[in-house]
């Protein structure tokens, strides 16, 4: 029985004999069958030449007949006859379904057969005839293909088949660009439909076609097509706004704000919008009608902006960064560990990771503006991919310089046609603010919605519409436009109290007699709870409130809902708790003003020891230190409140002088590699802390708690100033901590003292000096049983060892140092980076002694710690080694990786140690490449930052690679650059390089030197 032959041309060519596909031995056979099929009958001449027309004709016949004979050996052998000696045809009786004579046979009905061309990607060489027929066959049944969709779409068109015709569609004009009716056709559908973002690409993207390439204009009719379909839409977006209440005197407001949404919606990338009014003046209102009117079109994700958070760093961008999350989670989008990790850094109360308050926290390198910048639009981005995304802030006036910054750097960069920044705020001669709106209306990235004091006509218009009890005459809207200036707020207050009482006296002297009347209609629980409320900046947790009620919390929810039906508080929920917060400033600055001050204390201080209950000792604390500084500072309670405000600058200045830190919570929030705070920033804010510390010792004097409070100043000031290079200014402050502590006898303050005093020596090559610190800093370890202290300083003493060549004592000290780490698991994770640094000295001890490929072995092992812990701060340290030792070895390619991998995270943080010592070697091997651009650019770069952390080593990397490059190529410009002598930047080197260390390069000098 003959096999059933299944045969695929229409895309990649396929024969599949009962169901499994059959392969020939070599091309010419496929060739060969391919053409017997679809031509049915074919003369043996014609075959052999077609096939084989630079063969004689003997030769080709013989092709032919091993040709025949290979494709009957898999098809079989009644596949083919001959009928005569000069036929070859197909056999009648084999079952043979070709997809192409299919669908040649019903085009429109076989329009699934065309998988793609004609014998797609199958290509013969040295047969120009038989490519001039397959092409010929090719183009035959593409044209028969385009026919049937032509014909299936204008099918499409009669019935309003709108996925057809966009399919269909789509196909057209990938295969004729240029073809101006069907792109009508798919613009109409697209119209009709309302997918006017869809519209808008394809028109945008048809006009840029035909002016780059037919450099002319679209048709008119198509035009018309855009126009027509784009005043329907914004005709429809409008009525829709206006079906909700809108505020009598805010209807032009609102027709500019819905105009400017309207054009975001229609897939303009347009400018931000901020309603700018006074307080009450129908801000919130006129926003929340236009979002309403969005329905479920775009996401929406709001924060509000606080007075007392002006000083607390991109606070605003919390809620705002958590909604962009929990949105892509509810999407089920990931977002990159990188990036996430970088939130959590910034935002360290949304990690709900349990794993993370585990002693896992890290000290990472400086997060720099730009780093802040390209995490927050990576995320806007993935979150705006599925659904437009609307970034709502009101109360911008309130907004920290870093928020703010941040705010305009987006909206000037990010010019996106799926992301709306749409902001609310009080016209504030701020200076941060003002350069804030002035900046972005500079390059016309800000529409602004001015929402003016109503007039005498429109607070006429607003009083007849409220329905009063008494006639409306001249006098009552003088009154009330003199008592509300035309304000919003308080003219719906007024007339409320209007209906009420029937009288405006208790209005006209202070709108506070309103606030009042409110007030005292509330039950005692009610002011009670009122009055607890005002206590907070920015709202009350509910468990919080009912901790001090001593109320269950549906009780409390009964209260609550009273006061919340009455306009007086509002609920918002942040992360996993429900807050309530008084619903107008105004009327919370009236119920501050009804307690008396010793209640006001009272209660203040005892809210510090609420929010100290809600302590968990990991990074997300950082968030309770701003509320416990603000209640200490209220209640009086000023050594308290400093503590909370220096622990929460340790955060912000995010420390990372120890390259090496312990990974724990010892630490509070040491989450990069320094400060979040610009320069400016940090000394206004330093300046800030050492007025609040003699404010401190003027009014509570030298008590213990003070003395405590000044260790905490002078650790955190003195590595302050150590980290950024003036060690004149930071080893006063330590030492001064140093001699207090002793006096005090406090021996933690003291060991941290001693401490910073060797990570200085470190910095500066001081070995004499680390030594003696070390002893007395052991001896005082030992003394207080501080295991794990003697674990780092046996590491620190180690590389003490190094820095005065006793390689020996220094292994010996190094892996004893890893041995008191190793004790059990939970140690060994928690000193992993001390670890690491132990296996990174023991390659130093390695490369001193030129065995680099050890060397490179220990540096290996210490960067995988790292890697784990993503330790980038010791990371570059260790690949710095690495490359060196790399680089002696002559591995020039593997010491190229090792530099480029710590290069790259230079650049991504403001992190300069080992950084001239990498360019150093960059601009060695650019100039084994021929890039002395290149290398001048690192070696420039290199000098430039050798200032900052004043250390030897660096300046004598610097020198030699100088003095090298000058000695290896002596007609470069870097030559011409750097005009000394090879002698001096030698000698300059070997002053600085390490004794001991740097054996290898100091050899390679003193080699320059004899020559």
């Amino acid at each position: 029985m003959a096999a059933k032959l299944e045969v695929r041309f229409l895309g990649t060519p396929a024969i599949l004999k009962d169901g499994e596909e059959v392969f020939f031995s070599y091309n010419k056979v496929n060739a060969l069958v391919y053409y017997i099929l679809v031509r049915g009958t074919v003369m043996r001449d014609e075959l052999s030449g077609i096939l084989w027309a630079d063969k004689p004709d003997a030769v080709a016949r013989k092709n032919l007949r091993n040709a025949i004979y290979e494709a009957k050996k898999i098809l079989g052998a009644d596949t083919f006859i001959s009928p005569r000696k000069a036929i070859i045809k197909v056999n009648p009786a084999v079952d043979v379904v070709i997809d192409s004579k299919l669908f040649e046979a019903d085009p429109v009905g076989q329009l699934d057969l065309y998988k793609g061309e004609f014998l797609q990607g199958f290509f013969i060489k040295d047969s120009v005839e038989y490519e001039d027929w397959y092409l010929a066959e090719r183009n035959r049944l593409k044209n028969l293909y385009m026919d049937a969709i032509s014909s299936k779409l204008q099918s499409a068109v009669d019935e309003k088949d709108y996925s057809t015709i966009e399919r269909h569609g789509k196909l057209l004009i990938s295969q004729n660009p240029y073809d101006e009716s069907v792109y009508a056709i798919v613009l109409r559908a697209y119209c009709e439909q309302g997918k006017m973002q869809q519209a808008m690409e394809l028109y945008e993207e048809m006009k840029a076609l035909f002016k780059k390439e037919l450099q002319s204009d679209v048709l008119a009719d198509i035009d018309a097509i855009i126009k027509e379909a784009l005043q329907q839409e914004e005709k429809n977006f409008q009525n829709r706004s206006h079906r909700m209440p809108v505020p009598i005197g805010r209807e032009r407001e609102l027709e500019d704000m819905t105009a400017h949404i309207w054009s975001f919606m229609r897939g303009r990338a347009g400018e931000a919008l901020i309603l700018l009014g006074d307080a009450g003046s129908g801000k919130t209102t006129l926003k929340d009608i236009a979002l309403e009117s969005l329905q479920d079109e775009v996401a929406v994700i709001q924060t509000n902006c606080y007075q007392l958070e002006r000083n607390f760093l991109l606070h605003p961008w919390t809620e705002i960064v958590n909604g962009l999350v929990q949105l892509l989670e509810a999407n089920g989008t990931m977002i990159p560990d990188f990036e996430l990790n970088r939130i959590y850094a910034l935002f360290p109360q949304m990690d709900m990771s349990i794993d993370r308050d585990l002693g896992l926290v890290e000290i990472k390198d400086i997060l720099k503006f730009d780093s802040i910048f390209h995490t927050l639009s990576t995320v806007l981005d993935v979150a705006s991919a599925n659904k437009k995304l609307i970034i709502v802030f009101e109360d911008i006036q309130w907004m920290d310089p870093l928020s703010l910054s941040l705010l305009s750097t987006l909206i000037l960069r990010k010019q996106s046609d799926r992301i709306l920044f749409l902001l609310t705020g009080r016209d504030s001669r701020e200076k941060d603010f003002q350069h804030f709106i002035t900046s972005i209306s500079v390059y016309k990235r800000l529409h602004v919605t001015q929402l003016n004091p109503l007039n005498k006509k429109d607070i006429r218009r607003y009083v007849e519409a409220a329905n009063l009890p008494m006639a409306v005459d001249e006098a009552l809207l003088h009154q009330l436009q003199i008592e509300t200036e035309g304000n919003l707020f308080l003219l719906t207050e007024c007339l409320n109290s209007l209906k009420t009482t029937g009288s405006l006296d208790k209005l006209t002297n202070n709108m506070a007699t309103v606030f009042k009347a409110n007030y005292l209609s509330l039950s005692e629980e009610q002011q009670k709870i009122i009055d607890f409320i005002s206590l907070f900046y920015n709202g009350a947790p509910i468990a919080m409130i009912g901790e001090y009620m001593k109320m269950d919390t549906l009780r409390l929810l009964e209260y609550l809902e009273g006061l919340e039906a009455k306009n007086l508080v509002s609920p918002f929920s942040q992360q996993a708790d429900v807050l309530y917060e008084i619903s107008q400033q105004k009327l919370k600055e009236f119920i501050q003003q009804q307690l008396s001050p010793e209640k006001w204390k009272i209660l203040h201080g005892y809210l510090g020891t609420l929010w100290e209950k809600k302590l968990t000792h990991s990074k997300k604390d950082v968030v309770i230190y701003k509320h416990l500084e603000y209640h200490y500072e209220q209640a009086g309670e000023l050594v308290k409140m400093g503590h909370y405000k220096l622990k929460g600058l340790m955060y912000y200045l995010n420390f990372s002088h120890e390259l090496f830190p312990v990974l724990s919570l010892s630490e509070p929030m040491q989450t990069g590699g320094a400060s979040y705070f610009t320069e400016a920033d940090t000394l206004q804010y330093l300046n800030d802390v050492e007025e609040m510390m003699a404010r401190i010792r003027e009014t509570c004097g030298a008590t213990a708690d003070v003395k405590n409070l000044e260790l905490m100043y002078l650790h955190l000031i003195g590595r302050y100033f150590i980290r950024e290079g003036k060690y004149e200014k930071g080893v006063r402050y330590i030492l001064d901590l140093i001699e207090q502590a002793i006096e005090m006898r406090n021996r933690d303050y003291t060991l941290m003292g001693y401490k910073q005093m060797i990570y200085y020596d470190i910095q500066t090559g001081n070995a004499n000096e680390m030594k003696n610190y070390l002893e007395i800093a052991l001896d005082l370890a030992v003394e207080c049983n501080y295991h794990k202290e003697v674990g780092i300083l046996l590491r620190l003493k180690g590389l003490n060892m190094i820095m005065q060549g006793d390689f020996e004592e220094a292994e010996r000290l190094l892996n004893e140092s890893i041995a008191t780490f190793m004790v059990t698991q939970t140690v060994a994770r928690r000193y992993a980076l001390n670890i690491a640094a132990a296996y990174n000295y023991i390659g130093e001890i390695r490369r001193g002694r030129g065995q680099f490929e050890e060397a490179i072995e220990y540096y290996d092992k210490a960067l995988a710690i790292c890697n784990d812990q993503q330790a980038y701060s010791s990371w570059v340290v260790f690949s710095c080694n690495a490359g060196i030792a790399a680089y002696n070895l002559g591995q020039f390619e593997k010491a190229q990786i090792y530099f480029e991998q710590a290069y790259e995270f230079f650049n991504r943080y403001d992190f300069y140690w080992r950084r001239p010592i990498v360019e150093s070697y960059l601009a060695l091997l650019a100039m084994r490449e021929g890039q002395e651009t290149a290398a001048m650019q690192y070696i420039d770069d290199a000098m430039a930052k050798l200032t900052m952390m004043n250390n030897p080593q660096e300046v004598g990397y610097v020198n030699m690679a100088i003095a090298l490059v000058k000695a290896q190529y002596p007609q470069s410009e870097i030559n011409k650059h750097y005009r000394g002598s090879i002698a001096m930047y030698s000698g300059r080197a070997l002053r600085y390089l390490d004794v001991y260390r740097d054996t290898y390069e100091r050899s390679q000098l003193e080699a320059l030197n004899e020559v």
